[in-house]
C-alpha cells in the first residue's frame, strides 16, 4: 500500500504528527490519507493536483454564452479550444481562432471568456488545458514547485488522525479505513467544514 500520486499529504508529515517513529501503522496510515483526499476532493468536486486535461467534452445550455467554466481550476496553461461541426455520429472539431478566447484574470477561477459566443448544444465544445496545484512535499516552501495551500494539507492530516485514533473505540483488529473516514466526515469541526466550502468547486454543465 503507499498513497497516492495526487494525495493531499504524506504519511511521515502524519506521523510527525502522530509522534509515531515505527511502521508498524503505516499501511494502514497510508490508507487513511488515501481516504481523506478523496472524501476532500469528492465534496470539493475538482482534483487538487496538477493534472492536464485533454480534450474535454462540454455542452453550452445557452445560445451565444460567451463564459465556458472548465470543470478544474486553478488553470495553468490552456492548449486548446475547439466545437464541434458536423454530426454526433462523425464530428468535426475546428479551433477557435487563439484571439477569440482567453482565460479570465489569472486562471484561477476556471473560467474562459470566448468573444462571439458558441452555439448551444450537447457536447459540442471540447478544451485542453493544465488545472491544479503543484504538490512537492519536500520542496514545500517553494512556490515554484508546491502551491497546494497549507490548510488543504493540514485539513488532510487532522481528517487521517481523526480516523486513526478513532478505529481504537471500534477494535484495532477491524481497521476498517472506509468506515472510519465515514464517521469523522460526520464530525467535522466548524473551521474545518469552512476550509472544505471555500475550494468547493459548483461545475454545471
Amino acid at each position: 500500500m503507499a498513497t497516492t500520486a495526487f494525495a493531499l499529504t504524506t504519511l511521515q508529515r502524519v506521523k510527525d504528527r502522530l509522534g509515531l517513529t515505527s511502521s508498524g501503522f503505516d499501511s494502514l496510515l497510508e490508507r487513511l490519507i488515501n481516504a481523506s483526499t478523496d472524501l476532500i476532493e469528492s465534496y470539493c468536486g475538482r482534483r487538487f493536483k496538477e493534472t492536464t486535461y485533454s480534450n474535454e467534452v462540454y455542452l453550452v445550455e445557452s445560445e451565444g454564452a460567451r463564459m465556458l467554466m472548465l470543470k478544474q481550476a486553478p488553470v495553468t496553461a490552456l492548449s486548446n479550444l475547439q466545437y464541434r461541426a458536423g454530426v454526433p455520429s462523425a464530428p468535426s472539431w475546428t479551433d477557435f481562432l487563439s484571439t477569440d478566447y482567453e482565460l479570465v484574470g489569472d486562471g484561477s477561477s476556471g473560467l474562459i471568456r470566448i468573444y462571439g459566443g458558441v452555439p448551444s448544444g450537447t457536447n459540442n465544445i471540447q478544451v485542453g488545458y493544465t488545472a491544479g496545484y503543484k504538490i512537492d512535499f519536500s520542496h514545500d516552501t517553494d512556490a515554484t514547485k508546491h502551491t497546494l495551500p497549507f490548510d488543504l494539507s493540514d485539513l488532510c492530516e487532522r481528517m487521517a488522525i481523526k480516523a486513526f485514533k478513532k478505529r481504537e473505540s471500534v477494535g484495532k483488529s477491524r481497521e476498517q479505513a472506509g468506515e472510519a473516514m465515514a464517521m469523522w466526515m460526520e464530525a467535522l469541526e466548524p473551521e474545518e467544514q469552512l476550509a472544505l466550502d471555500r475550494y468547493r468547486r459548483v461545475y454545471l454543465g
